[in-house]
């Protein structure tokens, strides 16, 4: 294995990466897990990400979960000057504007804002697909046509909260695309801007809430897909990181069907899967996003289901109620730990939930007892500070 793999012992004065996003916990938790001393920006500053990173800055935070530019660059110009790398999470799939800006001043270890263009313009995008010869849903211009069920999702966005069902896009900033059935699959994988190493295959589902049915609701694997159709997206993945010279840790959003496999959207960037796949017997994954940024790519197999791989799952838990966070602590299955007091109102998310089991199902199903538990519990702790 290449020596870039192991953990290391980092100087304890100084900071080796910075991580950022809209949260950065799942990043600043790789970063620890590869040796590495990690500054984190983003909008919540929960406490377990304070824990993780060596210095944690919480961003002032627009309305939409946006992160605001002005006070991000004066962030990393104390923090990052141009020596350290900068690791992007999610809140950047909108605005390739920022990451180009990011880019040029700093050590931006990801892809940049051609690569970010051309995956999130939707009729680029689709464009490069049917040039490549990738299966993928239609996108739509104009009205959906009669009996075809379509989806309004908005260019650049991300969790699902702004997908729709619709037969007509609202119009700038939204497009209308083709729906396609079948069982909802993310395939992570590192590019060096030549060729892609698929590293695992997820299962995603939604916590559905009025007006958002496809908001994210979370993910489990490693699951197993047909041996034809992993070596299908295996092979499109490669061609598509050549053709738009991406690199680093990456995912693939796919339906999986009866008729086969059709690729929805490409997140070039680290996601929510880090909270399943950063562990034995894995290697450190931000060590391969940094890697693989700079042109090494790992000899891994597939990770499939079997000995030795625990199955775990991660799931999103959105308040169903307005409350405050009035319990400490926090079991230790939860991470994104909010600070005691924070305020929550209906819909928001409030942390994320992990569980593992021997399969998926299995993960899946303890998962489930566990948000349940963890909400009464909340909910309870919240009336009786009250009282």
């Amino acid at each position: 294995m290449p020596s870039s793999w192991q953990d290391r012992s980092p100087p304890e004065d100084k900071a080796d990466v910075v991580v950022l996003g809209i949260a950065a916990r799942g990043l600043a938790a790789a970063a620890r897990r590869a040796g590495l001393r990690a500054v984190a920006l983003d909008l919540f500053g929960d406490e377990d990400t304070r824990a993780l990173a060596v210095e944690t800055i919480a961003l002032r935070r627009h309305p939409g979960f946006a992160i605001d530019p002005g006070e991000l660059f004066d962030q990393l110009d104390i923090h990052a000057g141009h020596t350290l790398p900068v690791v992007l999470g999610t809140g950047f799939e909108h605005a390739p504007e920022i990451v180009g800006a990011l880019a040029a001043r700093y050590r931006l270890a990801g892809c940049g804002p051609d690569t970010l263009a051309r995956l999130k313009q939707p009729a680029v995008f689709e464009r490069l697909l049917a040039d490549l010869g990738i299966p993928h849903p239609r996108l739509l211009h104009g009205a959906a046509p009669e009996g075809m069920r379509a989806l309004e999702k908005q260019v650049g966005g991300a969790g699902g909260a702004h997908v729709r069902p619709a037969t007509m896009a609202r119009g700038e900033g939204w497009y209308l695309q083709e729906q396609v059935e079948g069982r909802s699959v993310s395939a992570l994988f590192l590019g060096d801007a030549c060729t892609a190493r698929l590293l695992a295959f997820s299962e995603q589902w939604c916590a559905p809430a009025e007006g958002t049915p496809f908001r994210y609701g979370g993910a489990a694997g490693p699951i197993r897909l047909d041996d034809g159709i992993a070596r299908d997206v295996a092979d499109a993945l490669s061609r598509l990181v050549e053709a738009n010279g991406l690199v680093g840790l990456a995912s693939a959003d796919l339906m999986v069907g009866e008729a086969g496999w059709s690729l929805l959207e490409i997140n070039p960037r680290p996601g929510a899967t880090l909270d399943i796949f950063d562990r034995p017997p894995l290697p450190p994954l931000l060590r391969l996003h940094i890697d693989a940024c700079a042109g090494r790519l790992p000899e891994l197999a597939l990770l499939a289901p079997g000995a030795g791989v625990e199955a775990r799952a991660a799931g999103v838990l959105y308040a169903p109620a307005a409350f405050d966070m009035r319990l400490d602590p926090l079991p230790e299955w939860v991470a994104d730990r909010p600070r005691y007091g924070t305020r929550f109102d209906a819909g928001e998310p409030v942390c994320t939930v992990l569980a593992a089991g021997h399969d998926t199902i299995d993960a899946r199903e303890t998962l489930s007892r566990r948000m349940d538990h963890l909400w009464r519990t909340l909910n309870t702790a919240d009336r009786q500070a009250a009282e």
